[in-house]
């Protein structure tokens, strides 16, 4: 009979062989958000104003793994894995895959044009892919084999995004 080890503390860093690359587990809370954005800040080594759209993004996608997948549960896990290339930074976030019991989605990036709330201003949610997709150079997703989904995304190291180029 093996011992029953206790759960890991989360978030945690995972290491990597690879200096270029950073690693990060994070679990179903709330609070790991900002620790992951802190994390993400450290592994990108540059300016805020060039990080900002990785950080968002990051934030936004991380977020969405926790408010439609399985990684919102209790136990749950969100993977992050940020990839500095010489004029590139990589982001994969991965999830948990549905809940049980939902259905498999994929992840869509629709413009949310004249959503209002009460007050007048823009109501919130939504805009979480439409935002990787006006930062990103590219994004893209893959299905995992134990169900999980993983969003990939590409954006330039200077901090210019699609938008703005």
């Amino acid at each position: 009979m093996t011992p029953t080890r206790p759960p890991l503390d989360l978030p945690r860093r995972i290491r990597c062989t690879d200096p270029e690359q950073g690693t990060l587990e994070c679990g179903h809370r709330l609070w790991h958000l900002k620790a992951a954005r802190s994390w993400a800040a450290h592994v990108a080594r540059t300016t805020p104003a060039c990080a900002d759209p990785l950080l968002v993004s990051l934030s936004e996608l991380h977020t969405n793994a926790l408010k439609h997948t399985a990684s919102g549960r209790p136990g749950g896990r969100v993977r992050i894995e940020i990839e500095r290339r010489r004029r590139l930074f990589l982001l994969r976030v991965t999830d948990d895959g549905p809940r049980p019991g939902a259905e498999v989605t994929v992840p869509q990036a629709r413009p949310v044009e004249g959503l209002r709330g009460v007050d007048g201003l823009l109501a919130e949610g939504g805009y979480g892919l439409a935002l990787v997709d006006a930062m990103a150079l590219f994004w893209d997703f893959t299905r995992e084999p134990d169900g999980g989904l993983t969003v990939r995304a590409a954006f330039d190291r200077s901090g210019r995004t699609r938008m703005a180029a």
